[in-house]
Parts: C-alpha cells; sequence; structure tokens
C-alpha cells in the first residue's frame, strides 16, 4: 500500500458522516500504541508528533466550545 491510498483511507473515514471519531479517542489509542516499548526510533517520533498534534487539536475545540466560536 503507497501513502497515497492511506491518505485516501483517512479522507474516507473522515468523510463518513455516520462513524464518530473523538480526538480524545485517538489520542487515548496512540498512548497505548506509544506504551509498548518495541516501538522505537523514528516511528515512536512521528507518533508523537502525531498524537501532540491530535492534543493541539483537541484543546483548540475546546476553547472555541467554551468561548461559543
Amino acid at each position: 500500500m503507497e501513502p497515497d491510498d492511506v491518505i485516501r483511507q483517512f479522507e474516507q473515514l473522515a468523510l463518513d458522516e455516520e462513524t464518530e471519531l473523538p480526538i480524545d479517542d485517538a489520542i487515548a489509542g496512540l498512548a497505548v500504541l506509544l506504551a509498548d516499548p518495541a516501538i522505537q526510533g523514528k516511528e515512536r517520533v512521528l507518533l508523537t508528533e502525531v498524537g501532540a498534534t491530535l492534543y493541539r487539536l483537541g484543546i483548540d475545540a475546546r476553547v472555541r466550545a467554551a468561548l461559543g466560536l
């Protein structure tokens, strides 16, 4: 599978209005995955950056909701 194929899967899942995609669940899932000591090196760095990005988006969403935006 090529990266473009994976991105298309992300897009399809994101556009499926029937599927809930809570940011908190994604962050928790990544945390469980990264708790595995077998995940090391560039994979760990990349997944940690993805988790931080999701965390930032989650904070942004909470602030916007609190401000009624």
